[in-house]
């Protein structure tokens, strides 16, 4: 496990939020599945997966969660309520398969679970003008649809809460029927191959482009503190990503807008944790590991009502934490069934 910890510097605070961003990895009660018909969970997978769930929130306490892959949220909202999780939303639903094995699903949604009032959780469609402007359909659409929420939390007011499960580096390709695939050569396969991953990227970056436009739009409307927490599928420095940074926007002018372009700057909260609390020498934790590669693909991003380094600012990282010991040290009794991700974790005060 790997964990940061800047000698509780709330412990002893009025004002202690703690965000976590956490990708269920199937989260599907039985009978239903997940894919096929073969991925159903034997109740003794279904209660490991979920006490592992169990355990993490008795260890760390977050107050707001931002979950992804969630097939069941019915059951994911039973099971937190008890836990002091009393709001909690969902705007979407996965999709049965076929009409056949209408137990069987693809398309897992993004939930919120929070111990904070939920004033209004809505989905973020992508905008036609939006996808014009980047060459696009106008009936693009995310692959997942994110989720936008409006919570009352405390010395912060209304803030806004974004969810989103970005689009995999999974090859974007046409399934093939099983005659066709037994005629594919190794050089159509090859082409697919390259052709479907790069389909991905540009799925991907065009769900972050649609993103920040909608965030930058509703802090020009509201003011409000905004919070990005999710599966990004890539590392948030790519070009994929670049979308994120508008620090990188050339041909804007701080005279050109009322607020200075920082108002609309989202940061890392592992960057913004570093600067705060001085510390050096950390290696950042992945929080994914393919072919024992590792790789950090779960971000929590601030608005810089967050950073430290704004006068203006209102509140601090004061704590990063990243739950890894299920993947780099797993125990077969407790988290054969828990994720293949880790689990971020900020904890936010006010300002010294």
């Amino acid at each position: 496990m790997f964990a940061t910890n800047s000698k509780n510097s709330y412990a002893h605070s009025a004002f202690g939020l703690k965000l976590a961003t956490i990708n269920l990895f199937n989260f599907i009660e039985p009978p239903g599945a997940f894919y096929e018909f073969s991925n159903i969970y034997s109740e003794d997978q279904w209660r490991q997966k979920r006490m592992w769930l169990n355990r993490y929130i008795g260890s760390y306490q977050p107050d707001i969660i931002a979950f992804q892959e969630v097939f069941s949220a019915s059951a994911l909202k039973a099971l937190l309520e008890p836990l002091g999780y009393r709001f909690f939303s969902v705007v979407d639903e996965p999709e049965p398969i076929n009409s056949v094995n209408d137990y069987v699903y693809k398309s897992p949604v993004v939930c919120l679970a929070s111990r904070y009032p939920i004033l209004s959780a809505l989905p973020m469609h992508a905008d036609p003008v939006v996808s014009e402007k980047l060459g696009m359909k106008k009936d693009f659409e995310y692959s997942r649809l994110p989720l936008c929420a409006t919570l009352e939390l405390p010395s912060l007011g209304q803030t806004d809460i974004y969810v989103v499960h970005l689009k995999s580096k999974r090859p974007t390709m046409e399934e093939d029927d099983e005659s066709k695939a037994k005629e594919k050569t190794l050089h159509d396969s090859m082409q697919a191959e390259i052709a479907g991953s790069w389909a991905s990227s540009i799925q991907r970056g065009s769900e972050v482009c649609q993103l920040m436009a909608s965030i930058i739009q509703r802090r020009f409307q509201t003011n409000n503190p905004a919070i990005v927490m999710g599966d990004f599928n890539d590392d948030l420095n790519s070009e994929v990503l670049r979308a994120f940074h508008v620090t990188g926007l050339r041909s804007i002018t701080e005279d050109m807008a009322d607020m200075p372009l920082s108002h609309y700057q989202l940061h890392d909260s592992w960057d913004l944790f570093i600067k705060n609390t001085g510390e050096t020498g950390l290696e950042r934790p992945s929080t994914h590991y393919f072919h024992a590669k590792g790789s950090v693909l779960d971000y929590i991003l601030l608005s810089n009502e967050f950073n430290s380094s704004d006068p203006a600012s209102l509140a601090e990282v004061g704590d990063f934490h990243c739950e890894d010991s299920h993947l780099i040290n797993p125990k077969f009794d407790q988290d054969a069934y828990s994720s293949d991700h880790a689990i971020v974790s900020v904890t936010i005060g006010l300002r010294r």
